[in-house]
């Protein structure tokens, strides 16, 4: 078959079924019309977190956090933990859920010439708006008076509205 025997033949293929009407929708029977309705085209909604604002409000939830252990306030610092959290310190088990949390951060707390400072440096937000994480540093002073540099990431889920610690992990520079 030569190329113009091929294109012809292509040409009343093509033809032949235009003109053949839709078939029926096997799931319900009923036959489906194109010609009056458009495809919908599907787009992504705009996101309508302002991923900045809550960036900002992890931050501050940083600086609270700090600040409260320094005062002591381990009910704040346990309430601000989601109920399966994770705190994974270095050399150590992980620590999960309110009770093992209540009882590290009265630990740390309550030992006399233990204390710690730290700051967020950074902190990315998903386009959803309902986790996060934050990268900062620090400083843990023992009891001996040593101080020790550290860094730290945080992982933050949304629960009710409102940021929880989901994860925290930190480990030392040295």
């Amino acid at each position: 078959m030569g190329a113009q025997s091929r294109s012809l033949l292509l040409v009343a293929i093509a033809v032949a079924f235009a003109g053949c009407e839709p078939a029926d929708d096997v799931a319900t029977g009923a036959a489906e019309d194109t010609a009056t309705e458009p495809a919908a085209e599907y787009t992504v909604p705009a996101s309508t977190v302002d991923t900045q604002a809550e960036a900002q409000a992890i931050m501050a939830l940083e600086r609270e956090w700090s600040a409260r252990f320094a005062a002591d306030d381990v009910d704040w610092i346990v309430d601000l933990h989601a109920a399966n959290a994770r705190q994974l310190p270095p050399n150590a088990e992980a620590v999960v859920g309110a009770e093992a949390l209540r009882a590290t951060w009265e630990g740390m707390a309550t030992t006399e010439g233990f204390s710690a400072t730290w700051e967020s440096s950074e902190v990315h937000v998903s386009d959803a708006g309902d986790m996060a994480y934050d990268l900062g540093t620090g400083t843990i002073t023992t009891p001996d008076g040593q101080a020790t540099p550290f860094k730290y990431v945080v992982v933050w889920v949304k629960e009710n509205g409102e940021w929880k610690v989901a994860v925290d992990m930190f480990s030392p520079n040295s």
